[in-house]
């Protein structure tokens, strides 16, 4: 055994024990084969590593009992709103099954908003649901799509679910769609944007809260410009609400070769 060990560890290897009982010493036979196998079967398995243990263990390690995940989309409204009241109210009752969990922004314009989300998987799921499955009329939404969509995020950037409301001067209720790289660099300016609104309200008193978000554009930089969100919507490049669910929460279908070819191959007979 000692001499076996040694044999394995003068060319750097490491071998558990009952390897080392198996190699080096007398093949036995029968059952004591047979008990030896899976005694080493059973020693490898347990050092090994599975995603579920990493992904437990950096849980742990971070303090972290939930898994939490960022969806920002952008949604055109069906007409302009002099202010965010039936906006508010509406993604309000989306996701009052999930208020305690749910942080973000919702920030609108009068033809266009922009809303970031912050809550597990299963929450941000069940809430694009309710929001891609509403009638027009009480969503208020024309055309919405996903920009951006992150999964266990490292924390989050809001406290609790905050809306604003940015009166903009401009009469553009349509724009012309980003394509290609112009989508991309985009998203990604708006998915800073708005953290970084999050980190300008981290720590603020809710006074204060109100007070920068209805002047957003005094205390944060590079406030995206409703032409902005409005080019985003149509962008074909990004999905669809609708789209997005399809993706991430329909079921996956298994095509088989035997069912993309005719006439259909004969049973395999046993």
């Amino acid at each position: 055994g000692n001499s076996g060990r040694e044999a394995f560890e003068s060319l750097g290897l490491w071998i558990p024990d009952v390897y080392v009982r198996g190699i080096c010493q007398p093949k036995p036979s029968g059952a004591s084969t047979m008990a030896m196998t899976e005694e080493g079967q059973a020693a490898f398995a347990a050092q090994r590593e599975n995603l579920l243990d990493i992904v437990l263990d950096k849980l742990q390690k971070a303090n972290k009992t939930t898994i939490y995940s960022r969806i920002i989309y952008v949604a055109r409204l069906n007409r302009r709103e002099h202010s965010i009241d039936a906006i508010q109210e509406f993604h309000r009752k989306a996701i009052e099954k999930h208020m305690g969990e749910v942080s973000g922004l919702l920030l609108a314009y009068p033809s266009v908003f922009v809303h970031v989300l912050e809550a597990s998987t299963t929450a941000l799921l069940e809430i694009i649901s309710t929001i891609a499955s509403a009638p027009a009329e009480e969503s208020k939404i024309a055309e919405a799509r996903v920009i951006s969509s992150t999964e266990d995020i490292p924390s989050r950037c809001f406290n609790q679910w905050h809306t604003a409301f940015l009166n903009s001067s401009s009469s553009a209720d349509k724009a012309d769609a980003y394509s290609g790289a112009a989508v991309v660099k985009t998203a990604v300016d708006i998915s800073g944007f708005m953290r970084s609104v999050g980190s300008e309200l981290e720590g603020q008193t809710e006074p204060e809260v109100r007070r920068r978000l209805e002047s957003l554009d005094a205390y944060v930089q590079s406030v995206p410009a409703p032409e902005v969100l409005l080019s985003m919507v149509p962008a074909e490049d990004a999905p669809t609400l609708k789209e997005f669910l399809e993706i991430f929460d329909g079921p996956i279908n298994v095509d088989f070769d035997s069912e993309r070819v005719w006439p259909m191959p004969m049973p395999l007979q046993f």
